[in-house]
């Protein structure tokens, strides 16, 4: 069977987000009080005293989070869709908490806020139209 572009597109957007939140996490954590120029100031309106939560949300479920799944969704494409539809709630969730908590909204929110609902709704047009999802909760019911 070969794979289709809802697929190859999920794996795509997975690398990509995967990659920044890597990338994100480790300058989280390799300064937990100023990373990459970040001030503290701006977690005034969280509950974080520094960027080490922050940073670890971005490394492990964000980051190592959508490169797992860049593979599931290749090799085990139900499994993948699913973690594509959670991975995607969560980084438009992560995304608007942000907003909320910085009170500001700049392009890279817009965009990361787009990449998240596009990975959600993909992940859930395939669920459906591949019957998997209603598989799912027939099961999950019984």
């Amino acid at each position: 069977m070969s794979m289709n572009w809802i697929r190859k597109t999920l794996f795509t957007l997975h690398v990509i987000v995967g990659i920044g939140g890597l990338a994100g996490g480790y300058g989280c954590l390799s300064d937990i009080y100023n990373p990459l120029g970040a001030p503290l100031s701006l977690l005034e309106n969280s509950p974080f005293t520094s960027y080490f939560f922050p940073g670890l949300f971005l490394l492990f479920i964000i980051g190592l989070g959508n490169i797992v799944c860049s593979i599931l969704v290749l090799r085990y494409p139900i499994v993948g869709m699913m973690g594509s539809l959670a991975l995607g709630i969560a980084l438009s969730a992560w995304i608007v908490i942000q907003c909320i908590i910085l009170q500001d909204i700049v392009a890279l929110h817009i965009i990361f806020l787009v990449v998240g609902l596009v990975q959600t709704g993909l992940s859930l047009w395939q669920l459906i139209q591949s019957g998997d999802l209603a598989y799912l909760l027939r099961e999950l019911i019984n």
